[in-house]
């Protein structure tokens, strides 16, 4: 997630615009990751376009310690991309 986060602010700052994530819907809790360092990045590219989303999109976990498919990791790139582009 820090990297796509990251990904899209080179977008925004690569096309002279401001590298602000400005959030497109209201930003998800997963329950697993409260205690966890990365959790408000999980929170903010929930809330951009649904970047983060919990596990297979169901339920409330985002899993962070299980190894990211490669379906997931492509849909995530794709919605981040999809937001930066409309932006």
């Amino acid at each position: 997630m820090a990297v796509l986060r990251r990904a899209a602010e080179f977008g925004f700052s690569a096309r002279r615009m401001q590298p602000n994530l400005v959030a497109k819907e209201p930003s998800k809790t997963f329950s697993d990751t409260q205690n966890y360092g990365a959790a408000s990045i999980f929170a903010q590219m929930s809330s951009y376009g649904s970047v983060a989303c919990a596990l297979n999109e169901i339920g409330d976990r985002f899993a962070f310690d299980d190894s990211a498919k490669r379906n997931y990791a492509v849909v995530a790139t794709w919605r981040m991309l999809k937001c930066v582009k409309a932006q």
